[in-house]
């Protein structure tokens, strides 16, 4: 895969993850939520694969948590790592 591929292949991560939890807490919102997320991991938009969503969803779900309450942030990281990284809810 060339690094464009890669480059954009990240950024398309992101851009589903801001587009699933936008309808929850708005897209400027899930935007900042999604880059601080992965700050933390220690990712780059353009750096971030599928294999990265669980510990961005991981490390998002306690900030999301104060917008959305404990119980609907820990559906949409659900959500999050099925939809977006292609993992099965355990």
């Amino acid at each position: 895969m060339s690094g464009n591929a890669a480059s954009s292949s990240g950024e398309f991560l992101v851009q589903k993850s801001v587009f699933l939890l936008a309808s929850s807490v708005g897209k400027v919102t899930a935007e900042t939520l999604i880059t601080q997320a992965i700050d933390k991991i220690g990712r780059t938009r353009a750096g971030l694969t599928a294999s990265d969503i669980p510990p961005l969803a991981l490390s998002l779900k306690p900030a999301l948590s104060t917008f959305v309450g404990d119980e609907k942030a820990e559906r949409l990281t659900a959500a999050l790592r099925v939809l977006v990284g292609g993992v099965l809810a355990s």
